[in-house]
């Protein structure tokens, strides 16, 4: 193996380890690891990452669907400061690694929401046919859009259609998103059936899968879309976590590409971004605690909650925004590392 290679690799198995350290003492995450691991000859973050090298180096267009409505029984505005952060981030990451307008989906009564939090990261959102627009405009622009994806899933599986015919993306990422059980519905962490409040985002995996197209799950739990890869696995756990069994099981019964599983769904993101600054040997392709503190703020500002505690606060998981913090610069410090050692 050449030296960059195995620097390389040692390097992803560290973002992997941090990523996936079981701050929130969930209890969960080792095991679905293990599992996810076990499918994949490289580090998580590193096949995510080479994947996404491979399919937008040429392409203009990426998809990211994230947002979680948290307590549906209450209202389905209220959603989870986690996915939002981490779709913001990485449509920073993959904008400026390869140029690609990321366009973001969610529930329609999310998208004001995300788009906030999409514009802390830097980037102007803009109408679809504006977004666009950006690819000709003779001054610098970074831009992406936001745009509502729909709940039935008959108006799910037409708009798939229609957005992909549309825009020829390059990758679907989906972070933090309620995927469907064998039965077609969706469950949260906590066993509360959630399906008629959650867009379908699964048949933008399915599409995707149909067309080719690399599709890549960022998650936590095992109940998100992406989960279906190890969908054994994470039914046994998320069935010991809530106690008892359903039919069609509580696991996400999608699969897509590559997974990428971590503590909090966020960092599972942020890892990728971290690993293709590193394979990139791009230091600005990864952000920094200005820009993660910034994309937290604009979450509680726009109302997400922090999905364990209930409060409307730059917190995610139940873990302050300090250790957020502490988790990008040692990411951060990773990646200069890293790169420091490739230059000399």
């Amino acid at each position: 193996m050449e030296d960059r290679e195995y620097s390389l690799i040692t390097c992803a198995e560290t973002i992997d380890r941090l990523v996936t350290v079981d701050v929130g003492s969930r209890g969960v995450i080792g095991r679905l690891y293990q599992a996810a691991r076990a499918l994949f000859s490289r580090p998580l973050v590193l096949t995510a990452a080479e994947e996404l090298q491979r399919s937008l180096s040429d392409k203009e267009v990426v998809f990211i669907a994230t947002g979680w409505p948290d307590r549906t029984a209450v209202d389905p505005m209220i959603a989870e400061t986690d996915g939002p952060s981490g779709a913001a981030v990485l449509a920073r990451t993959l904008h400026r690694a390869f140029g690609v307008i990321p366009i973001l989906l969610t529930e329609e009564q999310l998208v004001p929401a995300l788009r906030e939090v999409v514009g802390s990261v830097g980037l102007k959102v803009l109408p679809p046919k504006s977004v666009l627009r950006t690819r000709h405009s003779k001054g610098p622009i970074h831009a992406a859009t936001v745009l509502p994806f729909p709940i039935s899933l008959p108006e799910a599986q037409r708009e798939a259609k229609r957005l992909f015919e549309l825009h020829s993306p390059g990758a679907v990422v989906v972070i933090e998103k309620g995927g469907m059980n064998e039965s077609g519905v969706i469950y949260s962490c906590r066993g509360e059936e959630t399906t008629e409040t959650i867009a379908k985002a699964d048949q933008l995996v399915i599409e995707a899968r149909e067309r080719g197209i690399f599709t890549l799950g960022i998650g936590d739990g095992g109940n998100e879309i992406g989960m279906g890869l190890i969908h054994k696995e994470a039914e046994e756990i998320l069935v010991h976590s809530i106690g008892k069994s359903v039919p069609g099981g509580f696991a996400s019964s999608v699969p897509t590409d590559a997974l990428v599983v971590a503590a909090v769904s966020n960092w599972g993101a942020y890892g990728v971004a971290a690993c293709l600054a590193v394979l990139l040997q791009d230091r600005g392709v990864f952000h920094d605690e200005g820009v993660e503190r910034r994309v937290l703020e604009s979450c509680a500002h726009a109302g997400f909650i922090d999905g364990v505690t209930g409060y409307v606060e730059g917190s995610v998981d139940g873990i302050p925004m300090d250790v957020h913090l502490a988790v990008i610069r040692i990411l951060g410090s990773i990646v200069n590392q890293a790169l420091r050692r490739s230059r000399s």
